[in-house]
């Protein structure tokens, strides 16, 4: 296996992902093949347990890899070329300003809302409003971890993104989604945080259930501003 250990790095995380996208560049493994064990990733690369998680999460994101519970992770049977596109690794990998990842998060997101009006089904939407009713339930009643909490707040930007009908789409909110969990998992933390996100899906729902194009980037827009006042 053509992995090299990687050391002490302070972008652990990203030498990951390059290293073990290049074995699949070169070959090393093969569509539907699974990957080595978590340990014996870990002794490869010489990395932790959590670093190697993140990597492969990221992965996941990217439509590289997919991981089956109880099985393992299995390199994809059919992977994109456009995954391998530098630009998907710069959205991915480098550092990043406040502004440019509002004014990314604002561009994207508008875009899926607008399409989502246009595309989803009555009974897209109401999938979307139980989420939120679930997620504020959850909220009224305390009953999760942040970590629980984040991962409805993603769930509820993919299901819009499904909407659309369009797996190009999904994928990239995707890949974005996967890199603002972090300032999603800060927003969720503070002591209003929470009631602030359901607030703001609300009013998102809402709008797709009007078909209100109109108002889309100025929601997104405080949306976000509330979450990057945070």
């Amino acid at each position: 296996m053509g992995l090299e250990r990687i050391g002490n790095s302070d972008t652990l995380v990203k030498e990951i992902i390059i290293q073990l996208s290049q074995a699949i560049i070169e070959g090393d493994f093969k569509p539907g093949d699974k990957l080595p064990s978590e340990a014996e990733l870990c002794e490869h690369l010489g990395v932790g347990r959590n670093s190697l998680r993140e990597s492969i999460r990221m992965l996941n994101a990217m439509g590289v890899v997919e991981t089956k519970r109880g099985q393992g992770t299995f390199l994809r049977k059919t992977i994109s070329h456009d995954v391998f596109n530098p630009l998907i690794f710069r959205l991915i990998l480098e550092p990043k300003s406040t502004v440019d990842v509002y004014e990314l998060r604002v561009m994207i997101e508008s875009i899926v809302i607008i399409m989502a009006i246009k595309k989803a089904s009555v009974e897209e939407i109401k999938s979307i409003r139980n989420l939120i009713d679930e997620t504020a339930f959850i909220a009224k009643n305390k009953t999760a971890s942040v970590d629980e909490l984040v991962k409805l707040d993603v769930d509820f930007h993919l299901q819009i993104a499904r909407c659309v009908h369009n797996p190009l789409i999904e994928a990239i909110l995707e890949t974005l989604v996967l890199m603002f969990q972090p300032s999603i998992k800060k927003v969720l933390l503070k002591e209003d945080g929470l009631a602030l996100c359901i607030k703001n899906h609300y009013a998102i729902v809402d709008l797709i259930e009007k078909r209100d194009i109109v108002k889309v980037f100025d929601l997104v827009e405080k949306t976000l501003s509330d979450s990057f006042a945070k």
